[in-house]
């Protein structure tokens, strides 16, 4: 056989430059090469992660049409990217930092008996028991500062989430020791990252423990609720015998027209308890247990366990809404600043509270029985849970929400400012996506012709009969398809196809076959 020669070089740039032609295409020269080099610096001002910036970069290629440059080229450009971002960011902070914030990001890597202070503040809780809470808040107390400062910092260097989110990574990779011998400005832009990212998921933490504590408490009451009026319909019923003879008494011919009601009534007494007369009367008159009632008395057993465990979480939480939640965020604010200056709800005034959010079907059950309607008093701890069970409500259906959070936070923060959003044009551009470019009737009309097509080949490949997977019947208006299901095998066939694969497996592996598997 004749020997193939190469191309020689003339030919091949010669072909290479037809089959670019033909695709629209273009090589990746010094000019493109500087466009995609400014390309790369916006996307890691997106996010400084490596693979993120890579893949930005191809898409964009792809977009533009350009073959992409050699792995070495885009491996060293991402890397110059990723640093040129991180020297950027490391100069503003050099200018931005205080005294104060410097001490204390240097005071994270310093050890505390025998432990590094950022080790201990690495850790995560492992449940929502009230230690375990009570260390998640004093985290969020000691990230507080750094966290306001980075807020700060951080928008106005315009560096994105997933990049503090990348650099706050690092700091959970890298071991104390690395991290001390770093340049410091490079170690305290990690540090800073490190304590403004976990001070959001603290946050979510807090409140994800706030939904579960307030749900477990409401199950609890339910749970109760249930079971006493599942024993008020079975002491009711028992009691029927007894109540059927109190009711003999009055036409008990022993008893005298001029007995004294005392007497009949501790005859009465004796026949059946004074505490089962309700019971039976509800009963009788097919009055259904009030599980409502009792399931609000019931958190008056559970006080003590929700002050406990739900105040110290709701008082650290910034909470903000619609203007529909006005009511709740009133009684919201109302209650935190009270607990915030170390105050009980018992010692404000009756009148001071925000009642508005008590809706009528509850009315009857946040007050005490009284005679006289101005005599009521609102029962405190009942209304504070309410408030609890009213926020738990509306921070999952996203109504409020707690603005320094990764997922409890508003729908508009993940939205860029209006202010930006006046030049959309250039904002589209910088995306690099050319649909959005494009007019929406001209892309549905692209989409449309390019379905129709679809359509037309799909309709074709049946009627020609090249889709074995469909069967035809009927002639003209008639006609209808139908999928053909593949058949199962007899019993027979399978075993002889499981018998073949057990013969060569085996061999492929090196070791002896075997001759049958059944």
């Amino acid at each position: 056989m004749t020997d193939i020669k190469g191309l020689s070089k003339p030919t091949r740039l010669e072909q290479q430059q037809v089959i670019l032609k033909l695709f629209g295409y273009q090589l990746c020269d010094t000019g493109a090469k500087s466009e995609l080099e400014q390309k790369a610096k916006r996307i890691a001002m997106l996010s400084t992660q490596p693979i993120f910036i890579l893949r930005e970069v191809l898409q964009y290629l792809t977009n533009q049409r350009i073959v992409a440059p050699g792995y070495t080229y885009l491996q060293d450009m991402v890397a110059r990217t990723v640093s040129g971002e991180r020297r950027r960011i490391t100069d503003l902070l050099g200018q931005a930092l205080t005294v104060a914030v410097e001490q204390q990001l240097e005071a994270l890597l310093q050890a505390d008996e025998g432990m590094y202070r950022i080790s201990l503040l690495k850790h995560e809780p492992k449940d929502f028991s009230y230690g375990e809470l009570r260390h998640e808040v004093e985290r969020r107390t000691f990230f507080q500062q750094l966290y306001e400062f980075g807020q700060t910092f951080l928008a106005s260097a315009g560096l994105s989430n997933e990049s503090v989110k990348y650099y706050a990574s690092l700091v959970q990779f890298y071991t104390v020791y690395k991290l001390q011998r770093m340049a410091a400005p490079t170690t305290r832009l990690y540090l800073l990252c490190f304590a403004y990212h976990p001070f959001r998921q603290i946050n979510d933490n807090l409140v994800e423990a706030f939904i579960h504590l307030v749900d477990q408490y409401e199950t609890q009451a339910k749970l109760a609720s249930e079971t006493a009026s599942t024993n008020a319909m079975t002491e009711a019923s028992t009691n029927l015998t007894a109540a059927g003879q109190v009711l003999n008494l009055f036409v008990d011919e022993s008893i005298a027209d001029q007995t004294p009601f005392v007497e009949v009534k501790q005859k009465a007494f004796c026949l059946l308890e004074p505490e089962g007369f309700a019971l039976v009367s509800d009963y009788m008159r097919n009055i259904e247990f009030d599980k409502t009632a009792f399931e609000w008395s019931y958190y008056g057993t559970l006080h003590f366990k929700f002050k406990l465990n739900l105040r110290h979480l709701f008082s650290a939480l910034d909470f903000a809404g619609l203007i529909d939640d006005a009511p709740l965020l009133e009684a919201v604010a109302f209650l935190q600043e009270l607990l915030r200056q170390g105050k009980s709800p018992r010692q404000a005034k009756p009148a001071d509270f925000p009642t508005g959010i008590i809706a009528k079907g509850v009315h009857r059950y946040m007050y005490t029985a009284a005679e006289k309607r101005k005599d009521k008093q609102l029962e405190v701890d009942r209304y504070e849970f309410m408030v609890y069970r009213l926020l738990r409500n509306a921070l999952e259906a996203g109504n409020i929400y707690v603005r320094d959070s990764n997922d409890f936070r508003s729908f508009e923060d993940d939205l860029i400012s209006a202010e930006r959003w006046k030049d959309k044009e250039a904002v589209l551009r910088e995306v690099g996506a050319p649909i959005l470019l494009d007019p929406i009737e001209e892309t549905l009309a692209a989409f449309r012709v390019e379905l129709e097509a679809k359509f037309e080949r799909v309709n074709q490949r049946v009627e020609n009969g090249d889709n074995k997977h469909l069967k035809v019947t009927g002639i003209g208006d008639k006609r209808r398809w139908s999928l053909i299901y593949p058949r199962m095998k007899s019993p027979s066939t399978v075993r002889s196809t499981v018998n073949c694969l057990a013969l060569a497996l085996p061999t492929c592996c090196g070791s002896s076959p075997k001759r049958r598997i059944f």
